[in-house]
């Protein structure tokens, strides 16, 4: 399955903003049995010895590029996103050692007296906010958002949300589906929970959480991991209603976490779990993915986790196979996205008719696949449509026309091949 998304803010008009996700599925390992992070050196080392807050706005990418790494026990790093809302990405030329805790948690969504609507909670650094309270509640944002309803939806990442039926917790296939790739390339964050539009009388509705950020630790050397690396997602807020009731927003996907290294060592704690929605909803876990030659980790994992030893790190144009939806409606959407649903990337004007045509670019994917575009808006269920690529092996296009609904929400395209 390739992948690729972006998103769209649907005002009055038409507006779209994209994601930057082309998923790559082919890959070569390296000969030597040595990992070369590609890390300048540029940042120098991190070695906190207190409590620190990366601000990343400083890392409009999210890269940072460190000789080594050391978090001790008892020292907590977290981040504050950078205005692109990019996954937080470490290149470590040595080792990367960590005794302390790394959070990139989704936020809970804010608390509010009866009566008041609920402020959806921000995602960490590459995940994405839930959807507010209200009677005009709000779906989270994110591909695999949960949408606005009486009880917010719970989001979706690595698997789908799951419910209490009284005796066991059962999959909510009725919920956002999973999305993404185990690979984590390129990696993203987890999504919004909804909003809850439950709003009668003496009841305000809750927001939804969100969703977990997203960390890439590529060490040269090794990376021992005896703490925590926390991509959690946040719960939703539950607002005690006047006649007794509640109305609770969604929670947070799990965000993820890979770790690439020569070797990998260590018995702390990966943690993408999904926030609650109330005692009886919780939302989908994200991703953990281990690459390495030797794999010597023995610590806890909180997700929907996998291992091997594919070493593309930061994937270059050009490199295995890609999808990049370049135009809607015939605006061109930059290859650097703010991925943003409140800065869209192009506005279509109000008056363009329906069906839309969405340009898909393909790298080498096979002449004539299936090349799928879908529609998820924030509030109503997803609409697709399909092309075929025509063009050459190295460079190809579809051109997919789809009736886009009204509202915000987000656009993607995939197709399967047999690679």
């Amino acid at each position: 399955m390739k992948y690729s998304q972006i998103g769209i803010n649907l005002k009055h008009c038409f507006s779209v903003q994209t994601l930057a996700l082309a998923m790559l599925f082919c890959f070569v390992s390296p000969i030597s049995a040595q990992v070369n992070s590609g890390s300048d050196g540029s940042d120098g080392a991190f070695n906190p010895m207190t409590n620190t807050i990366v601000n990343m706005a400083d890392h409009p990418n999210g890269v940072y590029q460190y000789t080594s790494v050391s978090i001790p026990s008892g020292v907590t790093v977290t981040f504050i996103p950078n205005a692109n809302n990019t996954p937080v990405t470490w290149l470590v030329q040595s080792n990367c050692v960590i005794y302390g805790w790394v959070d990139l948690s989704g936020q809970a969504a804010g608390g509010y007296p009866q009566g008041q609507l609920g402020v959806g909670g921000l995602g960490g650094p590459g995940g994405f906010k839930g959807g507010d309270g209200g009677i005009a509640g709000t779906g989270g944002q994110g591909p695999g958002a949960g949408v606005a309803d009486g009880n917010g939806r719970a989001a979706a990442f690595g698997d789908f949300p799951a419910y209490w039926n009284g005796s066991q917790w059962v999959t909510d296939t009725n919920g956002s589906p999973p999305y993404g790739n185990h690979y984590l390339i390129p990696i993203v964050g987890g999504s919004g929970g909804g909003g809850s539009t439950n709003t009668s009388a003496n009841c305000g509705g809750g927001g939804g959480g969100g969703g977990g950020g997203a960390i890439l630790i590529a060490a040269s050397q090794s990376i021992q991991l005896f703490g925590s690396i926390n991509a959690n997602g946040g719960g939703g807020t539950t607002v005690p209603c006047g006649y007794g009731g509640n109305s609770t927003g969604g929670g947070g996907s799990g965000g993820s976490v890979r770790l690439v290294s020569s070797k990998i060592t260590g018995n702390g704690y990966i943690g993408t779990a999904g926030g609650n929605s109330s005692p009886y909803y919780i939302a989908g876990k994200g991703r953990v993915r281990l690459d390495a030659f030797e794999k010597d980790f023995s610590g806890g994992v909180n997700g929907v986790f996998t291992q091997g030893s594919q070493f593309t790190i930061i994937p270059t144009v050009g490199q295995g196979a890609q999808l990049t939806v370049t135009s809607v409606g015939g605006i061109p959407i930059s290859p650097s996205p703010a991925g943003m649903i409140a800065l869209p990337d192009a506005v279509l004007s109000a008056q363009q008719s329906n069906p839309v045509p969405i340009v898909v670019t393909c790298v080498n994917i096979p002449l004539n696949s299936q090349i799928t575009v879908s529609v998820k808006p924030v509030d109503g269920a997803v609409v697709s449509a399909y092309g075929l690529n025509t063009g050459t092996l190295a460079s190809s296009t579809a051109t997919v026309s789809i009736v886009m609904p009204r509202g915000g929400g987000l656009v993607y395209a995939t197709t399967t091949t047999g690679n």
